[in-house]
């Protein structure tokens, strides 16, 4: 591996990109530190210790690489582009004007990709308004500090922050290694392990209150996660299409064989994504103080109910896992249409051998893809569990970061990066071919 590595490096083009990307990193942790004027960064602190948690405020401090409990210039990070992106997706698949844009190839992407960023634009103003009126709300303003200038000033710095790690994003995907909104996730990500593992070293030792046995579950567990989510990533149940041969102008055409690959995880971390956000709501209700007095009151096993809807409860970690598998197949459904490839395969004079074209092979393929998303559907659903069960047992609150969510987006981005750097290792030994206009020694 190392070998690889090294050797990547000694291919200018590749250097070159590893370089503009590292380089985009470091931007993105500097202003990952420039926190919002107005704010009193004391408070901030204290009251985001006690705020952030396992929920979706978990989720977003963790993507944005704990720009978000900085309250700084990236404190939203790249989730309105990612929450614009996926409802494009979701309304591709009920809106014919963007259905027919995804078929019209480069022309098509590019206004949809227009349109994904006028959607960022717009969700960026609303979570800054939200994430602001938190602020001024929970009393986190510097003394004299004026409530109007601090929400211009914060949507302003808010939204400009997130649109400029867009266009970072995008740069580095067409300059740099991997696709870049990931990458800048994934940087968030691994910024935040050094400080997680310090906390795990302090609660580990002489009255950190954890046993150290937990030390080797941990590493265990975080063991095991990656290699699940590289076996799961790689994996794909290839079907193999074979095409008939056709006589053209008198030139033969088809004939040859290939396959078409279905992966396992089709839908990557968006079910956790859903599930947490939806499981938001009743937490967010629960935690109204007029609620709270009416539970004071109430019986004995509502409270336990509620209680149980919160944090890690038994009834919380049971509909997290089903809201996970369900969002699997719902967001296989929206985006992969078993009837529209088979129509596309019979179009172009492909078949499934032993399969009937038509409507036979989209019951094969649809039986495929069930199979496969409840190998996927259950594996996110422990990936998500996990870190719970170990919370539960142990007490380590550093085992919601350092295992499930987090490994799932570090490793899978990680991955789909190392296949970009061997694809332009294999572009350059294709390239040392065909040098001065000769191909394998012959004038072209």
């Amino acid at each position: 591996m190392f070998e690889g590595i090294l050797e990547a490096f000694t291919i200018p083009e590749v250097r070159k990109r590893v370089l503009f990307t590292l380089g985009a990193f470091a931007i993105f942790r500097f202003g990952a530190w420039i926190p919002v004027p107005g704010v009193d960064v004391v408070q901030l602190q204290q009251f985001f210790e006690q705020a952030l948690g396992t929920g979706l405020l978990g989720f977003v401090n963790l993507f944005t690489g704990q720009a978000f409990e900085n309250f700084s210039i990236f404190a939203l990070g790249v989730i309105p582009y990612i929450n614009a992106s996926i409802i494009m997706s979701l309304l591709q698949a009920v809106i014919p004007y963007l259905k027919e844009l995804q078929k019209q190839g480069d022309e098509g992407r590019r206004i949809i990709n227009r349109y994904v960023r006028y959607g960022t634009v717009g969700l960026a103003l609303l979570q800054a308004m939200g994430v602001s009126y938190v602020i001024v709300n929970q009393g986190l303003l510097l003394p004299g500090e004026s409530p109007v200038l601090f929400y211009f000033t914060s949507i302003i710095a808010l939204t400009t922050g997130t649109m400029f790690l867009m266009w970072l994003g995008e740069r580095i995907t067409e300059n740099g290694i991997g696709r870049g909104v990931s990458m800048i996730i994934m940087a968030g990500i691994l910024a935040g392990y050094p400080g997680l593992i310090s906390d795990a070293v302090i609660q580990f030792g002489p009255g950190g209150g954890v046993h150290p046995l937990w030390a080797l579950v941990l590493l265990v567990m975080f063991v095991a996660v990656v290699l699940g989510v590289v076996l799961v990533q790689l994996g794909a149940r290839r079907v193999e299409i074979q095409y008939a041969k056709r006589v053209v102008r008198g030139r033969v055409y088809g004939g040859q064989s290939t396959y078409i690959p279905f992966m396992v995880n089709q839908g990557g971390v968006i079910p956790i994504i859903f599930a947490a956000a939806i499981l938001t709501l009743p937490q967010t209700v629960l935690g109204l103080p007029a609620v709270q007095d009416a539970l004071a009151g109430a019986p004995g096993f509502l409270q336990d109910l509620a209680f149980s809807l919160q944090g890690s409860g038994w009834l919380y970690l049971t509909l997290y896992g089903l809201l996970i598998f369900f969002f699997t197949y719902f967001y296989s459904a929206i985006v992969f249409n078993p009837q529209d490839l088979a129509d596309n395969l019979r179009r172009w004079g492909g078949f499934i051998p032993g399969v009937r074209p038509g409507r036979p092979t989209a019951e094969y393929l649809e039986r495929i893809q069930n199979r496969l998303l409840a190998i996927g559907g259950l594996f996110l659903v422990i990936i998500a569990l996990l870190p719970y069960v170990v919370v539960n047992l142990s007490g380590l609150q550093i085992a919601f970061a350092l295992g499930g969510t987090s490994i799932l987006i570090a490793v899978g981005v990680a991955v789909d990066t190392i296949k970009q750097i061997e694809a332009h290792m294999v572009e350059r030994h294709y390239e040392s071919l065909i040098r001065k206009g000769a191909v394998l020694g012959r004038k072209l």
